[in-house]
């Protein structure tokens, strides 16, 4: 409904390329943001936590820790508002595999190598991979650092869980102890390898969530933290109503904020606090036509959203163009929203008339008055069909229009009227009444003074 063409800006030997964001995964401490090129080939960016590692055109194989972060990671579509807050702007400069290499090892401690490289693995050979990775093993165990050797057989087996060679050394009685920690309370594998707790608490999001949220608050990691409690709420059934911008921990624009509450009403309109924030929101940006569709696409029952549509109907500064009147006649129909008819009807229809006309405003009440006729709006509606092509009625007309706060039209009647019936002062004297309402004072004293004349004849 709301569409908000995604894209980001890479920088390829020395030319800007733009890609077309479709999705973002957040997946243990990686995000990897999926996106299309001109060719429609697919291209995918690589980032540890905020950090940008690399970019590459490549094809999701089977299996693959990207495919795994797409299934099982916090996804978010284009085009989701904390995916533009993620990227703001920025413009990524892609470097070779040789540069990635030595840049990824000189700022990173190998842990973190270790892991961010297992991602790598739809346009790296798995071999290159454990080749790294068993280098560092190697290292830390020549010096004895057991523990830290461990952790890089953790990351490897989380990459390849088959793999022999560290599935035997990860049972070698000298890591017996180390391995008791990971096998054991999470509470002690967060404190002996965090990132690798990291990996485990996305088992299961709902169970773990206390520990990732405490992580991410302690380093600061907002962006994680308000997808991860987005994530948990659209999942949740609605028996315990939050206000969903409660989950928000990252600044986002008024704009941005109202995109995100429609998009996740889409995705779970179950949540009625989460309807109401989304209406407000829109309403708030002057969004009529799509506040509307919302609560038509959804045959929502009006409750709280009564008194903004009464307010946006009785507001001359939003444009009754914008509004799809098609989505409106459908909401007001539902048979659970007749008490608020009444109320809308009468804001919206003499604005109607004064747009659109009376022929099309007929047409469109047309459906409420076959299950409504005793609405007074309604009935006068009907009547004024009725009676538009009588020249014995147009007083009666004028004065139905008058109700309407339609003065150009009842200013047509109550003319017809004066000259079918010259000698009539009642005519004049809603002439007089009507110019006067308009703020037209000179008019008004014209027809004031043609009535006094009028009555002063009629008593000679």
């Amino acid at each position: 409904m709301i569409e908000q063409p995604q894209s980001v800006t890479v920088i390829s030997n020395q030319r800007q390329v733009q890609l077309r964001v479709e999705r973002l995964a957040i997946h243990h401490r990686m995000k990897i943001l999926e996106a299309e090129k001109v060719d429609g080939s697919k291209f995918y960016l690589f980032f540890y936590k905020d950090d940008f590692i690399t970019g590459k055109t490549a094809e999701m194989k089977s299996d693959s820790l990207v495919e795994k972060a797409f299934q099982n990671g916090i996804v978010l579509q284009a085009s989701h508002p904390l995916i533009d807050h993620f990227l703001s702007n920025r413009t990524l400069l892609l470097k070779s595999t040789k540069q990635v290499f030595q840049s990824v090892q000189k700022h990173y401690t190998p842990q973190e190598t270790a892991f961010i490289f297992s991602y790598f693995d739809s346009f790296l050979s798995n071999d290159t991979i454990i080749k790294l990775m068993r280098k560092h093993f190697y290292e830390y165990r020549r010096n004895g650092q057991l523990r830290l050797a461990f952790q890089i057989l953790a990351t490897m087996l989380h990459f390849d869980p088959t793999n022999k060679w560290a599935l035997e050394l990860a049972r070698k009685l000298e890591y017996q102890t180390i391995r008791n920690i990971y096998e054991g309370d999470y509470s002690e594998l967060v404190e002996a390898d965090p990132l690798f707790a990291e990996i485990k608490a996305y088992e299961d999001l709902k169970l773990n969530h206390s520990s990732l949220e405490t992580i991410f608050r302690k380093e600061k990691r907002m962006f994680e933290l308000s997808a991860l409690r987005l994530h948990l709420y659209l999942q949740s059934p609605c028996e315990e109503e939050l206000d969903p911008q409660s989950l928000i921990h990252v600044t986002l624009s008024e704009p941005e904020r109202a995109r995100l509450l429609w998009l996740m009403y889409t995705e779970a309109p179950h949540h009625l606090q989460l309807r109401k924030n989304a209406f407000e929101a829109l309403m708030y940006l002057n969004k009529t036509s799509e506040a509307i569709h919302l609560l038509s696409e959804k045959q929502a029952i009006l409750q709280s959203e009564y008194e903004l549509l009464l307010k946006a109907f009785q507001d001359q500064s939003i444009s009754l163009a914008a509004i799809d009147f098609i989505s409106l006649q459908n909401l007001l129909g539902h048979k659970e929203n007749r008490p608020y008819l009444d109320g809308l009807l009468h804001a919206l229809i003499p604005r109607m008339l004064h747009e659109f006309g009376l022929s099309y405003v007929y047409s469109w009440v047309k459906p409420f008055i076959e299950k409504n006729n005793d609405l007074s709006i309604l009935s006068t509606v009907q009547t004024m069909v009725d009676i538009q092509d009588d020249p014995d009625k147009q007083f009666q007309l004028g004065k139905l229009y008058h109700k309407m706060k339609q003065y150009d039209e009842a200013i047509t009647c109550f003319d017809w009227e004066m000259e079918l019936h010259p000698t009539d002062p009642t005519p004049v004297q809603w002439l007089t009444k009507v110019y006067r309402e308009m703020g037209k004072v000179e008019e008004s004293n014209t027809y004031m003074s043609i009535y006094s004349q009028m009555q002063r004849t009629s008593h000679q």
